[in-house]
């Protein structure tokens, strides 16, 4: 296998080679505009919120100078507030940082913050490993976070230094407390997930201030130096040629051609290696004897210019590699020289890689000058800053499926345990687990969800639980499980046979919102209205943080309902104490979160808050206003209390809200491109529900959660979000647009799949217009069982699932009825 690659780094970052360390940064010159982004909260005022820097030649770590920071951070969200200085590399350029384990500065907090305590630096990498490189607007990148207390410091110079990983994965690195950087979702895409060392589109260095909006302001000065990597995993020594050709070979067809070491316009320190060929000659050097062994990727990578005196119009520099045996005799070169097009009079990053065959001992290097055209004209070229990298074993195998998929009934708790045998000789690898109330042969069946992702090796089992809108019901479900091999390959899945359980009743979204809904902290009308509220209290509810001292600590009934114009919200709470403090962070007293998403789930959650077609929403209901962080902020509320749409009324020790939220009023801000929801009998949504208990003004007791997933991190995205549904079924009647992209031309009731069945089947039918359709369930003796759709379709092609689990073995009729349209058709259920 070979890849070539082609990463620009333009000579403005002025990296500088050192022994096992590069120099992303040496501020030992004045940085400006051209360099330096500056940015700050949306929200924030520009006097209280700002970065100054300047050089400085009389304090510093390293080199010459160093850049001073002043700067202020105004707490005007919900959330606080930043301002941060960023470095975006233009262009289609990237940063390669995959050579190096570490990345490090060197800080001086010469004046502490003036709120101690309040703020964060956090140092950032931005990643482009799966957007457009080209991209400049850093949300539109991964954000990789770090934490950095140092703000309350003593003068100094100190080293903060931190692996170039993502600990989030490994126990052993703390992503929140400096030991590891973290994608915490906040800002920026989701993307691969994983940081991505040799894809960095840039950099920043950013203060966060905590707080919910309350106005204060904190301030200080830090001066930092030398943004550097360290621990190179460079496979080669004098890859910079400072030395100049130690620990290189070199070889040249005549007189004419060299290679040599030229000192001056070096990409990185002072010296490059210089390979001049004559018209139809080579010149070459290597280095060779690096240990190496079968089925390892290694990348060879050079800084590359053309020198030479006449423009020829094409390259005539080449890159090697070549795989040798334990007696360092050659297994093969992999066709040779490769040469690399593209090369320019300004520095540029080129590579190649490699898979090494049996039989590898040691790899070798050489760069290379050939020219054989006839034309008469030599050619030259620079070479500097080398990097050889064991990228590992490449592993392009998928992992076979896991076997012995099947799971464990508990009744008594309303879910299954799911379980497996992990894949035999697979190390490190992961576990996706599936439920479908139909045999899952593809994961792009209808119906499929993930109820687990990334589950380790050795655990082989996930729970899921079981839920049913309004009802306990009888309910089977299949699973698939497939593993994840530590390269990322995917395998095939494995799958289980029926489990029957009961799910257990969960209250719904009603599509029949009390007719007299007035928000006026009066509960009655849903009380009256028939609507199942979600019920919280510490004994059965999730706790997601804190503790309670027993249920009469905070217990709580929600009511929810919906229409084509307005989400309704009541929420009924027995408060032993109720705490309110605007000066404090809002999570700190009592108050309520709403997460939810407005649109059918799909097989896989979200991972962070989406945009767009689905979209997720969070509100948080205080005792003065409710706002939303997809728009506006805490002192830009979405209602103030005590209006038309928004009520929260302190009953001394319980208190109650209700909520009318236009459903056209959520496409603003940053979710004004949102799809307009309209909601549908059965539709799955994405919902949590968090309340915040403290019986002392600005001290958080504890929270109660209703998603089993948010352990205080639903904030975070609707990966930690549990679900509830729409109405009062579990399945929507829904057009397959994506199955059929034209309009039905005739009516039509299809056989169910699949069929026999056990115990629910999919029914599929067609109308070419607008019509009324039923569809109804018989016996063998002509008796109706249930109706499955009793509703008007716009013209196209639909599908209901018939969950038989509450009927005996035996053959069974469904009929459909649409206008003029009448047909029956059989089916067998076999237990």
């Amino acid at each position: 296998m070979k890849k070539m690659f082609l990463l620009f780094f333009l000579v403005a970052l002025a990296p500088m080679f050192l022994m096992g360390q590069e120099v992303v940064q040496s501020f030992d010159t004045q940085l400006d505009t051209s360099y330096w982004n500056f940015e700050s909260s949306a929200t924030s005022d520009s006097t209280k919120s700002f970065i100054i820097q300047t050089l400085n030649e009389e304090s510093y770590a390293e080199g010459t100078g160093s850049m001073t920071v002043e700067w202020s951070v105004h707490n005007s969200e919900s959330w606080g507030g930043y301002t941060k200085i960023e470095y975006i590399e233009p262009g289609s350029g990237v940063m390669d940082f995959s050579a190096y384990d570490s990345i490090s500065f060197w800080y001086n907090n010469v004046v502490a913050q003036s709120l101690p305590g309040r703020v964060v630096l956090r140092f950032e990498l931005y990643d482009v490993s799966d957007t457009d490189p080209s991209i400049q607007i850093a949300s539109q990148m991964e954000f990789y976070y770090s934490f950095e207390y140092v703000l309350d410091d003593e003068p100094g110079w100190h080293e903060w230094k931190m692996p170039l990983l993502d600990g989030r994965g490994d126990p052993a690195l703390d992503e929140w407390n400096g030991g590891a950087f973290n994608r915490t979702g906040w800002s920026g895409i989701v993307g691969n997930d994983f940081l991505d060392p040799d894809k960095i589109k840039g950099y920043a260095f950013e203060f966060s201030i905590s707080g919910a909006g309350e106005g204060d302001v904190s301030a200080g000065t830090i001066e930092l130096d030398a943004v550097t990597l360290s621990g190179s995993k460079n496979g080669l020594t004098n890859a910079g040629f400072e030395e100049d050709l130690t620990n290189w070979g070199t070889a040249q067809a005549d007189g004419g051609s060299y290679v040599s070491v030229v000192t001056g316009d070096a990409h990185g320190g002072e010296k490059y290696a210089e390979v001049g060929v004559t018209d139809n000659a080579w010149a070459v050097a290597w280095q060779d004897s690096v240990p190496a062994q079968a089925g390892q990727e290694w990348k060879y990578s050079s800084f590359i210019k053309d020198l030479s005196a006449d423009d020829l119009g094409q390259s005539f520099a080449a890159l090697k590699l070549e795989a040798h045996d334990e007696n360092n005799g050659m297994i093969t070169n992999f066709g040779g020289d490769q040469i690399i097009e593209g090369v320019t009079r300004e520095w540029q990053n080129f590579s190649i890689s490699e898979i090494m065959p049996e039989g590898t001992a040691y790899v070798t290097v050489a760069f290379v000058g050939t020219k054989w055209t006839g034309d008469g004209l030599p050619a030259k070229y620079g070479f500097d800053d080398m990097v050889l990298l064991n990228l590992g074993v490449a592993d392009t195998t998928a992992p076979e499926a896991p076997t012995a998929v099947n799971a464990s009934p508990n009744a008594a708790n309303f879910f299954n345990l799911v379980v497996w045998q992990d894949v035999p000789g697979e190390v490190e690898e992961t576990y996706n687990v599936f439920a479908s109330l139909n045999p899952i042969n593809s994961l792009d069946d209808p119906g499929v969800e993930e109820i687990a992702s990334g589950v380790l090796e050795d655990q082989q089992n996930a729970i899921h639980y079981l839920i049913y809108p309004l009802k306990d019901k009888e309910v089977s479900y299949y699973y698939a499980v497939q593993c994840v091999d530590r390269a990322g390959n995917v395998g095939p899945i494995g799958t289980s046979p029926a489990i029957s359980n009961t799910a257990e009743a969960v209250a719904s979204i009603s599509l029949n919102p009390p007719a007299n809904f007035a928000a006026d902290g009066d509960l009655s009308e849903w009380y009256d209205s028939g609507i199942m509220p979600f019920e919280f209290m510490p004994s059965v509810s999730h706790i997601s943080a804190g503790v309670f001292d027993d249920d009469d600590d905070l217990s709580a009934s929600v009511f929810m309902a919906i229409d084509d114009n307005y989400l309704y919200c009541a929420y009924d709470v027995f408060d032993n104490v109720w705490s309110y403090d605007p000066a404090g962070n809002f999570w700190e007293d009592d108050a309520i979160e709403l997460y939810i998403g407005l649109y059918n789930m799909g097989t896989y959650k979200h991972t962070g808050f989406r945009r767009g077609a689905e979209p997720d929403y969070k509100f948080i209901h205080l005792a003065d206003r409710v706002f939303s962080e997809q728009f506006g902020s805490q002192t830009d509320p979405f209602y103030f209390n005590n209006t038309t749409n928004y009520n929260y009324t302190d009953f001394g020790g319980d208190w109650a809200v209700e909520i009318m939220i236009p459903l056209d009023s959520l496409l603003q801000g940053s979710a004004a491109d949102d799809a307009r929801f309209h909601p549908q009998n059965g539709m799955k949504v994405p919902l949590d529900i968090a309340f915040h208990d403290s019986d002392n003004p600005n001290v958080r007791d504890g929270i109660l959660a209703y998603s089993p997933f948010n352990n205080d991190n639903s904030y975070l995205g609707a990966e930690n979000w549990y679900y509830t549904w729409i109405g009062d079924t579990n399945v929507v009647v829904t057009a397959l647009e994506d199955k059929t992209n034209a309009i039905a031309k005739t009516f039509e009731l299809k056989q169910n799949y699949p069929n026999p069945f056990n115990p629910t089947t999919t029914i599929e039918y067609s109308v070419p217009f607008t019509s009324k359709v039923k569809i109804t369930v018989f016996n063998m003796l002509g008796q109706a069982l249930e109706v499955l759709v009793d509703a008007k379709h716009q013209a196209g092609t639909h599908m209901i699932n018939f969950d038989a689990s509450k009927y005996a073995s035996g053959v069974y009729f469904y009929q459909i009825e649409a206008d003029h349209f009448n047909q029956t058709r059989k089916m067998l259920l076999v237990k």
